[in-house]
């Protein structure tokens, strides 16, 4: 029985050295395996992080092994710390380090464009890095889902929105406090790869999943860019990738209601029984953005087919002078514009401050300017817009709310940063242009308060809107949702801009930038997508002409973009010259402007300054109504 034995091993041994002989007559390549799939990795420490086992599947993250870790947290590059991404990646630090009192890094995604990442190295991804292990990830994912997931040596924690990622970053901490081992006073940590794989959808955030997803862009971030609406940010979208989404959109059921193409920005509205979309295809960064909004009438803002009138007047605007003796000093500041519509129709901008002179003033306006047609509820105010929080723009609406009840006012348009991002950005380094008594952050009710004591629609605006009422049609260029996430560095840069195109009969047109407080961060990005096309032959000074709020450059880029004839500005008289020098000012009437015909500083209370619409370029058809100080 040995002997056969021996004499079987014998043959099984021949026949194994044939094979091999035999195979070598063929090269059999190794077989490939795409990056971070798990293949060929170890847990083995050593060198500039963990890598993966040599043979083999990964069964399990060694994160820490007596005492002692290698692995870092990467986060997104190019964010700043308030961002909810970099955020959550320090609070996965932070976790670990308190779990387990072993010191984590923490790194970014950044890499030159020569550079591939190591998908050896074992990595905890917070966010949406650049890694391919994160696209696998969430590839199946809808736009209010988390995961915790297993990808390969990284481990991927990913949220489409703030409140996604930081409950997956509570299901990570919850696991590493499972697995995370302390004996004699040695740390040890490794868990397991299937307990790393979890996904779902966030309670807060179901509203994304109800989005068809983007085919052919990058998840950026997500937004909540007014308290009624939710923005997701995509990145390296294209145009027929827009085009092809909207048609997607269509096909899921929602119904195309207004388009629009401002400068090559393209602009899409849609709805359904529950939601209207505001999807934007921004060309000077190949971003879409998409902003959500519930569903109601006041959402759909009419079309240019609907816009049907009849002239009963000429069009005109009217700056009014806001400057008062506050007891101890002239106050300068606050805007009030006026525009009146060849229907007869009136377009408000702001109204100055919450004082009874204020609101009377502009009732005054109004009724005199309508006269010869209508009084009372007969003088209809077909959109009064709020530039944005300060209570030198909206002081007037909100706290003289009875005056305007002998009108009737069609609605109200404005577009409020939240709360949330207020305290954002008062928590972070931008301490400035905020109201010591925090008033600004129940603008937005008290501002829908009035309109619904007015009988008013109170409509959120987005980019690429345009309203239309009788001769003019008012283009929304920005709000806060342009900006976003980036957390604001002032107030005054979630001021939309509108511009407001009044064309005549025989097809003559003017453009009135009608800019707010824009900031110079803000005319940043509109610079980038508007360019020349903002040229406009009248532009309101922004912010008084005080400052810019940190790029000086970029304001005084767009005012020559604009080059206009007429340049009106809300300040006092008082104040004016202490302004009028700032360089970024000079350029709307120095010789960088060729256009420029005059400028008209708004002055004391009810100083009126009227500019017939469209504007013939004859400064002599312009009307001045001059008051002084008591």
């Amino acid at each position: 029985m040995k002997l056969n034995i021996r004499l079987i091993a014998l043959l099984l041994s021949m026949i194994m050295v044939l094979g091999i002989f035999a195979a070598c007559d063929e090269i059999i390549p190794p077989a490939e395996t795409e990056p971070g799939s798990g293949a060929d990795q170890s847990t083995e420490q050593g060198g500039e992080g963990t890598t993966a086992p040599e043979s083999g599947e990964r069964t399990a993250f060694d994160l820490i092994v007596n005492g002692e870790t290698t692995v870092k947290i990467i986060r997104p590059a190019d964010l700043n710390s308030d961002n909810p991404m970099v955020a959550a990646a320090v609070k996965v630090r932070n976790e670990l380090e308190d779990v387990t009192s072993v010191k984590f890094n923490m790194g970014d995604d950044f890499k030159k464009a020569s550079e591939e990442y190591d998908h050896s190295k074992v990595e905890i991804l917070v966010g949406n890095t650049d890694h391919p292990q994160v696209a696998e990830a969430i590839k199946d994912l809808k736009y209010g889902d988390y995961t915790v997931k297993a990808v390969g040596n990284k481990i991927v924690i990913f949220g489409f929105t703030e409140g996604a990622i930081n409950y997956a970053v509570n299901k990570f901490s919850q696991i590493v406090e499972e697995y995370a081992n302390k004996e004699n006073d040695t740390v040890n940590l490794s868990i397991p790869v299937e307990a790393l794989n979890i996904s779902g959808t966030h309670s807060g955030s179901k509203v994304f999943s109800i989005l068809p997803a983007y085919d052919g862009a990058t998840f950026f971030s997500t937004y909540q860019s007014n308290i009624a609406c939710d923005e997701i940010i995509l990145d390296d979208a294209t145009v027929d990738s827009y085009n092809a989404y909207i048609a997607k959109l269509e096909s899921a059921g929602y119904t195309k209601y207004t388009s629009s193409d401002l400068s090559g920005n393209l602009f899409t509205t849609l709805y359904n029984k529950d939601y209207t979309l505001n999807v934007g295809y921004y060309k000077h960064n190949d971003q879409c953005r998409i902003i959500m909004e519930p569903f109601g009438d006041e959402t759909l803002i009419g079309t240019e087919a609907d816009n049907k009138y009849t002239a009963v007047t000429t069009t005109q605007v009217t700056m009014i002078g806001n400057e008062y003796y506050n007891g101890s000093e002239n106050v300068g500041n606050g805007l009030t514009l006026l525009f009146r519509l060849a229907d007869g129709r009136f377009v408000v901008v702001d109204g100055a401050f919450n004082r009874s002179e204020n609101a009377n003033n502009l009732v005054n306006a109004i009724t005199e300017q309508a006269k010869e047609y209508a009084t009372g509820k007969d003088i209809k105010i077909a959109a009064w817009f709020v530039s944005h929080a300060h209570g030198d723009h909206n002081g007037a609406l909100i706290g003289q709310t009875n005056a305007f009840k002998k009108f009737t006012v069609e609605r109200v348009i404005a577009n409020f940063m939240t709360d949330e991002e207020r305290q954002r950005s008062m928590a972070s380094s931008y301490g400035g242009n905020w109201s010591s008594k925090g008033t600004e952050g129940d603008s937005d009710d008290r501002t829908r308060n009035a309109a619904a004591a007015l009988g008013a629609d109170f409509v959120t605006c987005h980019v690429g809107q345009r309203f239309f009422f009788a001769d003019t049609v008012f283009e929304i260029l920005y709000t806060v949702e342009s900006y976003g996430p980036t957390v604001v560095n002032a107030l005054n840069t979630s001021t939309i801009l509108v511009r407001a195109i009044t064309t005549d009969d025989k097809g003559n047109s003017t453009s009135t930038m009608v800019m707010g407080d824009c900031t110079g961060p803000a005319m940043a990005i509109c610079n980038k997508m508007y360019g020349t096309d903002m040229r406009s032959q009248i532009v309101q000074v922004a912010h008084h002409g005080y400052t810019t709020w940190g790029n000086d450059s970029a304001m005084a880029t767009a005012y020559r973009y604009m080059s206009p004839e007429i340049v009106l500005w809300p300040q006092g008289s008082t104040a004016f010259p202490n302004y009028k020098e700032k360089s970024y000012n000079k350029v709307l009437w120095d010789g960088t402007n060729k256009n420029f015909q005059e400028l008209y500083v708004a002055g004391w209370s009810n100083s009126q300054y009227i500019v017939p619409l469209p504007y013939n370029g004859d400064v002599n058809s312009i009307t001045s109504i001059i008051k002084t100080k008591p």
